[in-house]
């Protein structure tokens, strides 16, 4: 009886010890790292200039009076679509019209005086030639005559002045756009020579705009006139929207050392609006068959992941270019080659691991 109970807890002992052993012990399978792995493949490696500006309208216009003056009367409002020349709002022309009769009974004046002095200055002449008046008396008729003359030139560039102040009294818009602002409203006065102001409304032209950026030194010549882009708004996530390069600044700022580039979005169906910013990508180098792997398969400087029937293989590769997002790859991989672009950081030359998606 005892000799039994003996064998049966050695028994229990043994499967104890040996039991969980069998258990962890499934294979290299149940311990690897799942890892995502992407080929050595050719494709056409960029390289892309990012940066990020504000949109601003391609015209923009304060509808302003050259004369101050009583808004009388204003024939838009905000969001209104405009032609050029139409007639957007007008001053009250009470006393330039006053002014414009007045200045049309002056000119009529000067120039019956003018007309006097001139048949004043001829007879002179004539008596002159006779001997009959003193060269001093036709000198006085000839000044007289000059002084005419610059009369009549005052009185006609008065009247001018009081008609451009009756055209500019009626504003119209200078070009196609919209109204983006009305700063004023009916029977408010205007003065344009205090300054300051905004005028009584805002025009801008959306049908297309331009982006503003400002670009560093080193990179200012890799950008030229006429360059294709891309461009996102802040505001319209979902769509991406095609730029030119339109205009850059040959001087730098003198505070941020920058150089200012224009770029030209079309924009049709004004869906981008003006003050927003926009992230500006530039596409500077463009190489075709190019062996590469996404950066996130680079260790370090020189070093990846491969892939080798479920084992992680330490390699040292030769880089060449790279962008934010690819690297170029010219020695130390065979095209094709499976290297891990996710998980691999933590992992040891040797270690187990299996392609996440696979059945273990």
């Amino acid at each position: 009886m005892k000799k039994r109970m003996i064998v049966v807890v050695a028994a229990a002992l043994l499967a104890a010890a040996c039991g969980p052993d069998k258990q962890e012990q499934t294979g290299p399978e149940k311990l690897a790292i799942n890892v995502a792995v992407a080929p050595v493949q050719k494709g056409v490696f960029t390289r892309v200039l990012n940066y990020t500006g504000t949109v601003m309208p391609w015209k923009q216009a304060g509808i302003i009076p050259d004369v101050s003056g009583r808004v009388e009367r204003i024939l838009v409002k905000q969001g209104d679509t405009v032609r050029r020349g139409q007639l957007l709002a007008e001053l009250d022309t009470t006393s330039l019209e006053l002014q414009r009769k007045q200045a049309v009974a002056a000119a009529a004046i000067a120039g019956a005086a003018l007309k006097d002095a001139r048949v004043n200055a001829e007879r002179m002449r004539k008596l002159h030639e006779r001997n009959a008046v003193s060269s001093m008396q036709l000198e006085k008729a000839e000044l007289a005559l000059e002084s005419a003359l610059t009369q009549k030139q005052s009185a006609e560039a008065n009247l001018n002045l009081v008609r451009h102040h009756l055209k500019s009294a009626r504003m119209s818009a200078p070009f196609d756009g919209i109204i983006t602002a009305r700063h004023l409203d009916e029977g408010d006065m205007i003065n344009p020579q205090m300054g300051g102001g905004f005028g009584v409304l805002t025009l801008m032209d959306l049908s297309r705009v331009k982006v503003k950026i400002d670009v560093v030194a080193e990179d200012i010549e890799k950008i030229s006139v006429g360059m294709p882009c891309s461009v996102k708004v802040s505001t319209l996530a979902d769509r991406m929207f095609t730029g030119t390069i339109y205009t850059k600044t040959l001087a730098a700022d003198t505070a941020s050392k920058t150089f200012q580039v224009e770029v030209r979005v079309e924009n049709p169906d004004m869906a981008i609006k003006a003050g927003v910013f926009a992230a500006v990508a530039i596409e500077v180098e463009k190489i075709e068959n190019v062996f590469m792997l996404p950066l996130s398969a680079l260790i370090g400087e020189d070093r990846v992941v491969v892939y080798d029937n479920g084992f992680a293989r330490l390699t040292r590769i030769q880089v060449g270019l790279r962008n934010e997002t690819y690297f170029e790859v010219l020695g130390g991989l065979e095209p094709g080659a499976q290297v891990v672009v996710d998980g691999n950081y933590d992992l040891t030359d040797g270690a187990p691991i299996r392609i996440s998606g696979e059945k273990p």
